[in-house]
């Protein structure tokens, strides 16, 4: 998703030494940048075993169940089903039997047909993560976090819902890892759950990943659990932009706004321009080369990309070049 909006940011017009400006085509909406990535939808979870010992892996049933062991050494399992029945280590299973084991060279696979809303157990003889899926489930777990480009010191927002089809999970128990970090989430009701962080303990630039587990019952008291994930960029904080301010200088809108520069480099200045009816209207942008303290930037738009002058929107981004990422964006 970080890949997708960046390509689209520099893609909104090509790119050169000189600042251009263009008009968009009629029709054209303006639409804001996306406060979140689409949110990731689950259907499985995720547990591990420092050493030795059984993993509870509750099924919802209504669906097949695959059971991925993942180790850094051959590992031997045993899957006990809820009626008594084994899958022992030796055991590959049968179509006829419904229950199935496939090795991958450390790794090893179990692939249940049907599975009844009830607890199975998965004994492993040595540290493994075991990963479930139940690909037919109606349970599910969707999460998401904000803002999808975070500057340090920026909250951040964590949200998970959860749903056995069309009907709101409560009740559950979310916790969210952000590396060493584990918090866990509010039931806000109706199959919500969120928890604003007023800040991070991580504050290294780049992509943060962020695990979300949860653990809960239907309304028919089936057990289940459910692993989902989110994605957000710490940016660098490498600009602080001030407040636009517009006047027309000559033929031209000139946009201008105060900026403190945090980080010296190379950076390209984008402005974009709606009217008051949501239609994108023009763009403009320019390379930039700034160093470390206050500067004002200022950008010129051609009156004759823009009509009218009244009622327009703005909304201005500036973009690292050197290292990619959003260094700052304000709007008026």
């Amino acid at each position: 998703m970080k890949k997708i909006t960046l390509l689209l940011l520099l893609a909104l017009a090509p790119f050169g030494l000189a600042d251009v400006s263009g008009r968009f085509d009629a029709g054209t909406r303006y639409e804001e940048p996306a406060a979140h990535a689409p949110a990731n939808v689950s259907r499985m979870f995720s547990k591990s075993i420092d050493a030795a010992g059984s993993i509870d892996l509750p099924a919802t049933g209504n669906s097949g169940m695959i059971i991925w062991t993942i180790a850094e050494k051959p590992v031997a399992t045993r899957l006990r089903t809820p009626t008594g029945a084994q899958l022992l280590p030796s055991d590959r299973g049968s179509i006829e039997r419904g229950l199935r084991r496939f090795r991958e060279r450390d790794d090893e696979v179990l692939h249940l047909m049907q599975t009844a809303p009830a607890r199975y157990q998965l004994d492993v003889d040595a540290a493994a993560t075991v990963v479930v899926a139940e690909p037919e489930s109606l349970v599910t777990l969707s999460t998401w976090a904000a803002p999808l480009s975070r500057q340090p010191g920026q909250p951040v927002t964590l949200h998970a819902e959860l749903r056995d089809g069309d009907e709101p999970l409560s009740g559950a128990k979310v916790v969210a890892h952000i590396g060493r970090e584990k918090v866990t989430l509010a039931d806000r009701g109706n199959g919500v759950y969120e928890l604003t962080l007023s800040d991070l303990s991580i504050a290294t630039a780049g992509a943060l990943h962020i695990r979300f587990d949860a653990e809960g019952a239907t309304s028919e008291g089936t057990r289940f659990a459910r692993t989902g994930s989110a994605e957000i960029v710490n940016e660098r904080g490498a600009a602080r932009l001030g407040a636009i301010s517009t006047r027309v200088v000559d033929d031209a809108l000139r946009v201008s706004l105060d900026t403190d520069v945090k980080l010296a480099g190379a950076y390209r200045l984008d402005v974009i321009v709606a009217d008051r009816n949501g239609n994108a209207v023009a763009w403009a942008e320019g390379r930039r080369d700034l160093t470390i303290g206050n500067t004002k930037l200022e950008l010129d738009i051609p009156l004759a990309l823009i009509g009218k002058v009244e009622d327009l929107r703005f909304d201005v981004r500036l973009l690292g070049l050197d290292e990619i990422g959003v260094a700052g964006r304000v709007t008026k």
